[in-house]
């Protein structure tokens, strides 16, 4: 998600036209061609012993039907990964690991399990529309020759801009089949919209935080401290933690601090105009700005390889040479972003 993130507002900032190309795989799990997935690790180098042994993974499973207590008669399982499994994922992204090679000298692709997309940017309209119509057109090719297929009606495309208001005209289409061009959509559990503005997601959050309080507030008489605590951590914090380093310097966020001190008053059943600096330190709970700086600092120290280093742009012996690089920002957007409030 911090790559997608990154490469919009990077291609905002320099004014250059960036769009989205998000796709979803019919069956995607259930239409991996085996043959196609062994040759596929046999390149990889995955042979010997631990190819074989993937193979009898794969290789001899049967199923049957049963309609009205009417058997069908066992069949071999020719197509699809076990899903539910830790593999499953993982041999789905061998199967689809070349699919970027095809497109990545003309966009940036990136593949986490079946949710495959690909930023696109280019100086005008004219340039933006053509590259996502190539794209798109490659794509589906490979598809194709990998006994996958896209569901169009659930793939869409997104041009991201810094108004709201900014006319997108752009159309993709490959044999007669059209994709939606969409103002906001959900992307790995986070609503992105076009300005990057995070109210719709921010609005989906609320919904589900108010029913965590109400359920809160429901159980508050028959359970213990601690069981609130545990209860706080698994309806609540989960949803007020899942990508907050992009979201949690929103204006909107504001809300959902809101809600976090009423469902704190509501544990440590606390009076509605009590203030929560004292009520947060008996239960050992972090304030959502201080969750969203924790978080930053977090994310930072496991993925340093992500942030440049002054070191990385010039070669002068400074002593400011092993931190963090950060580029100029014309956008205000851009000064909001991740990489520079890190």
């Amino acid at each position: 998600m911090y790559t997608l993130i990154n490469n919009i507002l990077s291609s905002l900032n320099t004014k250059t036209l960036v769009g989205g190309l998000f796709c979803d795989l019919r069956k995607a799990f259930d239409c991996v061609d085996h043959d196609i997935l062994l040759t596929k690790m046999k390149f990889y180098g995955i042979t010997g012993s631990t190819g074989r042994l993937m193979e009898s993974y794969l290789r001899q499973r049967y199923q049957r039907v049963i309609i009205n207590n009417n058997l069908s008669a066992w069949k071999e399982v020719q197509y699809g990964v076990p899903q539910g499994s830790i593999l499953g994922p993982l041999l789905f992204l061998i199967c689809i690991n070349d699919l970027s090679k095809n497109v990545s000298d003309r966009s940036i692709p990136i593949l986490f399990a079946d949710d495959t997309s690909f930023i696109l940017t280019g100086y005008d309209a004219s340039e933006l529309s053509r590259k996502a119509n190539k794209v798109f057109n490659i794509i589906n090719k490979w598809f194709h020759s990998n006994s996958l297929m896209l569901s169009y009606n659930k793939t869409y495309f997104l041009q991201f801009q810094t108004k709201i208001n900014n006319q997108n005209n752009t159309q993709i289409s490959h044999i007669n089949e059209n994709i939606a061009i969409i103002k906001s959509m959900k992307f790995l559990g986070l609503t992105v919209d076009t300005t990057l503005n995070w109210k719709n997601h921010i609005s989906d959050i609320k919904i589900r935080l108010n029913k965590a309080c109400y359920a809160i507030r429901s159980i508050k008489p028959f359970m213990s401290l601690t069981i609130l605590k545990s209860t706080y951590y698994s309806y609540a914090h989960s949803i007020m933690s899942y990508g907050l380093i992009f979201w949690g310097n929103s204006t909107d966020s504001d809300d959902i601090f809101r809600i976090q001190k009423r469902i704190i008053k509501i544990i440590t059943n606390s009076n509605r105009n009590a203030s929560c600096r004292e009520l947060l330190k008996k239960p050992n709970l972090l304030p959502l700005q201080s969750q969203y700086i924790y978080s930053i600092l977090l994310f930072i120290t496991k993925n340093k390889d992500q942030f440049p280093l002054n070191s990385n742009t010039h070669t002068i012996n400074t002593r400011h040479k092993n931190n963090i690089h950060v580029p100029p920002a014309n956008l205000t957007m851009y000064q909001e972003c991740l990489l520079l409030r890190s």
